[in-house]
């Protein structure tokens, strides 16, 4: 039986707050929200150390990113850093040393995100005109 009316006696064992489509109980922050999902492709990449970004984290949301992954289309690298950027600075999450190319390295876990945050991927020893990938995966929770 949903509840509709604050009247009923359900309401008793503590605070209840309407979210516009349903009524939820007091003292519970988040609500999901919907999949966080993104695929960012450097097509053509210079030569060296090149980043990838992923969308910002919007306003009055959490994201709980759950997998990351990165690779090289056709040449090996150095090393993939998964992680975020946060504030102008990058937060790593996790780090992988030489990787053959088309193998790449990924991660899973749960890395929390908040507005303004950035998943992102650091991929070094690219070779000039290699295209590079990086993808993220998790969900999000409105703040209610």
């Amino acid at each position: 039986m949903p509840i509709t009316d604050p009247n009923q006696q359900y309401f008793k064992d503590g605070g209840w707050s309407w979210t516009g489509s349903k009524w939820i109980k007091g003292g519970l922050p988040f609500e999901y929200a919907g999949v966080v999902c993104g695929r960012v492709v450097g097509a053509g990449v210079g030569a060296g150390s090149n980043t990838l970004l992923g969308d910002t984290v919007p306003a009055n949301v959490l994201w709980v990113i759950t997998a990351m992954s990165a690779w090289s289309g056709t040449f090996n690298l150095t090393s993939i850093r998964l992680g975020v950027l946060s504030g102008g600075f990058s937060y790593w999450i996790a780090m992988g040393g030489a990787v053959l190319a088309p193998a790449g390295f990924s991660w899973s876990g749960q890395a929390i995100m908040v507005e303004g945050d950035i998943p992102s991927a650091t991929l070094t020893g690219c070779t000039a005109g290699d295209n590079i990938y990086f993808y993220y995966f998790g969900y999000a929770m409105r703040l209610t």
